[in-house]
């Protein structure tokens, strides 16, 4: 849009002092409503037949009026329908007058027609632009909403180029806080940092002197100047310094000194004091900030006067080197600091409005540990054990010989009487019957001499035939001894002959152990870390292997004082009997005894074992 286009189409291009006056605003004014006001003037000044115009932009977050044409007109109520109808639509909108009846009268508005264009950029509403115009015809007013659409670009142009400049001011200060953020962590130490820090921001801002506190105890402490200064060189200053940052970290703000025209003089008394002792005399003081809790203070001193150029960057600065010191301070704490703070922390969650899910895993860690501290149960020395026969007979053969047969095996309930095995007897028998004969025939010679012999042959026959009676009684006994029985009703708990048989036995070899069914004892192996609290008389349970549905009760009878090796440490046996028995019973049969040891707390029966691991290691480490 050039100055000599401003005629009319038809009239010659001239260019009048008023359009050089709002061309020279146009590009030269910053302000909006100068530049709004020169710039609807031009294009009221372009479109033909102009009776009034309004300028609608956006503005702080609302649309409002920033120019009318003719200044200070009040506008009419169609214009504002025509604006609204185009903000509301999103397009351009054109009304012209509606056909004169041959009875209505001609007044002036009725040859007034009426134009809006809603300014759109990015895809939201910025505001609208409406005229109102007279003795339009279709092809001026198109003419006309061509010019408001080339016109417009000039206000797209200028916010544009606004935002251009507001993003590179935010990069330049974004940068300038970057590289002083990369100064504090290239520094291995909080006050190495804050020295360094200061430094950094006084030669980036031109200030002679910036000061860097940490809030430590509730009070501020000077921490780093700028240039390398000692922080004791004035004790003045340095109090004076500490309260400037107090005063601005009680108000949590940035504290400006001297104050603006605008802002309040109350709060700024130790800026004040600061200047009056020599500083300043210049002073801008920005909070240092850290999980949203004021830590210290930015303390900048110039001879210039703060701008918002100036102010800008070091609040930017403030925000990005708070959070770099704070958490080189921490690490430099002492763990008694640092679980303190942890400790304060945690506890002004829990009473805080907020932190719902550490407020209930704490109570339920808190009823939970309760629970497990005052909640006393029985405590039971759990240990391996095996039933066995309360008695145990062992069968062992009567005399050398052969199997002759087996009738029994392990495994297999027998009754008294009950024939387990035999030996072969055929040479027992044999003898039997040769000493049968031999009985017969001194029998006979012993009758021959009571009827016709002498007394000596009487006797020497008598004799041999008390001898054969007393082999063959010999014989029955050792035939008797072939016969394994039970002796009474049991479990055979070893022994199996069935591969066995004709295999040569020997006297007093064991051939069947055999348990009763109704009398049981349970040996109870008992780690030798426990044996101290298993006492005769206690009462326990008994789980089996074999049958785990099924509890017996139990008593210990005796401990037995001699300790022996079993998987991998020393167990010591516990004898005890059972309360009740069940024919599902069996001798042999394992499984897990608790034994009862008293009340004790829970907590203390799930870490004894562990409390004394550790007392029997620091005895042992212990010199």
């Amino acid at each position: 849009m050039e100055p000599d286009s401003l005629s009319n189409p038809g009239e010659a291009a001239t260019v009048t002092p008023l359009d050089q006056v709002l061309w020279t605003v146009l590009t030269g004014e910053s302000a909006l409503a100068p530049f709004a006001q020169a710039w609807l003037a031009l294009l009221c000044r372009m479109v033909p037949g102009t009776a009034r115009a309004v300028l609608v932009l956006e503005d702080q977050g609302a649309l409002a009026p920033v120019a009318r044409w003719p200044e200070n007109d009040p506008g009419t109520a169609q214009l504002n329908h025509i604006a609204e109808m185009a903000l509301r639509e999103r397009r351009g909108v054109i009304s012209r007058p509606r056909p004169r009846g041959p009875l209505t009268p001609r007044t002036e508005d009725s040859r007034l027609s009426h134009l809006a264009l809603p300014l759109l950029w990015d895809g939201t509403d910025q505001g609208v632009i409406a005229v109102e115009c007279a003795d339009l015809t279709d092809a001026t007013a198109r003419d006309a909403m061509r010019q408001l659409q080339w016109g417009v670009s000039w206000i797209e142009l200028r916010r544009r180029r606004g935002q251009v400049t507001e993003n590179s001011d935010k990069l330049h200060r974004g940068f300038t806080a970057l590289e002083v953020a990369a100064t504090a962590l290239g520094a291995e130490r909080f006050d190495q940092a804050a020295r360094a820090v200061a430094t950094d921001i006084a030669v980036r801002l031109g200030a002679s002197r910036v000061s860097i506190g940490w809030l430590v105890r509730r009070s501020m402490k000077l921490s780093g100047l700028s240039h390398a200064v000692g922080a004791g060189k004035r004790a003045d200053m340095t109090v004076s310094l500490t309260a400037a940052m107090e005063e601005a970290a009680d108000h949590a703000a940035s504290t400006l000194w001297p104050a603006p025209d605008d802002g309040p003089l109350t709060g700024r008394a130790a800026h004040a004091r600061l200047v009056a002792r020599g500083g300043g005399p210049n002073v801008l003081t920005v909070p240092l900030t850290m999980h949203g809790r004021v830590t210290g203070a930015l303390t900048i001193e110039r001879d210039s006067p703060f701008d918002q150029a100036a102010i800008d960057p070091a609040e930017a600065i403030a925000a990005l080197i708070g959070p770099i010191l704070g958490q080189l301070h921490l690490h430099e704490r002492w763990l008694t600091t640092i679980a303190w703070h942890i400790l304060t922390r945690t506890a002004r969650q829990l009473v805080g409005p907020e932190h719902f899910v550490l407020k209930l895993t704490t109570a339920l860690v808190t009823a939970i540990v309760l629970f497990f501290a005052l909640y006393q149960a029985e405590y039971h020395v759990a240990a391996q054990a095996v039933v066995e026969g309360e008695v145990r007979r062992t069968i062992a053969s009567g005399l050398d010989g052969y199997i002759g047969g087996e009738y029994a095996r392990a495994g297999q309930v027998v009754h008294a009487g009950d024939l387990l095995a035999k030996l072969d007897d055929t040479e027992l028998n044999l003898q039997r019957l040769r000493w049968i004969a031999t009985r017969q025939q001194h029998q006979a010679e012993l009758d021959r001499a009571l009827a016709s012999g002498t007394r000596a042959d009487v006797n020497i026959d008598g004799a041999q035939v008390a001898e054969a009676e007393a082999e063959i009684a010999v014989l029955d006994a050792q035939l008797a001894r072939t016969k394994i029985v039970a002796p009474f009703d049991g479990l055979i708990t070893n022994g199996d002959l069935s591969q066995s048989v004709g295999m040569p036995v020997q006297r007093a070899q064991v051939l069947f152990e055999i348990a009763p069914l109704d009398s049981y004892r349970v040996i109870v192996r008992v780690p030798d870390n426990e044996i101290e609290r298993v006492t005769p008389g206690g009462t326990g349970t008994l789980v089996l292997t074999a049958l785990p549905d099924e509890k017996f009760p139990l008593h210990v009878v005796r401990v037995t004082p001699i300790a022996e090796q079993a998987d991998g440490g020393n167990t010591f046996h516990v004898e005890a009997r059972l309360d009740g028995t069940s024919p599902r019973l069996r001798p042999n049969m394992e499984g897990v005894a608790k034994l009862d040891a008293g009340r004790h707390l829970l907590i203390w029966s799930w870490t004894y074992h562990l409390i004394d691991a550790i007392r029997l290691g620091l005895w042992s480490w212990w010199p």
